[in-house]
């Protein structure tokens, strides 16, 4: 199974959970309700994933889900991982090369549904993805 599709921007998880561009939150847990205002943001705890878990947290406005944002939670069971480690789990999964492993710049790329970028945070060293679509 493969956790994302490039082409599409989906997200697949182990538990067979599955994010893209503009579905309903509701698709995500029929239980969520938006608590009003242009934008909602909904906070997923770990989901697993080959060879670890990764938090989500989907931002989602009338029009459906239109980013997520990915971070570690987890890496072959050890929850405190360091950030280089984050980084290089999150490149595995999204089955790309990283191009700057000594510097850790922001890494952007652009696909037929959106962007997909993968970051380091300079002073906690966490590192993230985060996938928006068009």
């Amino acid at each position: 199974m493969r956790f994302f599709n490039p082409e599409t921007g989906e997200i697949r998880f182990s538990d067979g959970l599955c994010l893209h561009g503009g579905m309903d939150v509701r698709q995500i847990d029929p239980h969520l309700r938006h608590a009003g205002g242009p934008e909602a943001v909904y906070c997923l705890p770990g989901l697993m994933v080959e060879g670890g878990s990764l938090a989500a947290v989907c931002m989602a406005d009338a029009s459906g889900l239109h980013a997520v944002r990915l971070t570690v939670a987890s890496v072959t069971g050890r929850q405190q991982v360091p950030g280089e480690r984050q980084r290089a789990f999150l490149f595995e999964r999204f089955q790309l090369s990283d191009p700057c492993p000594d510097t850790l710049q922001n890494v952007s790329v652009r696909g037929a549904f959106g962007r997909l970028t993968l970051y380091t945070d300079p002073v906690t060293g966490q590192a993230g993805a985060l996938v928006e679509y068009r």
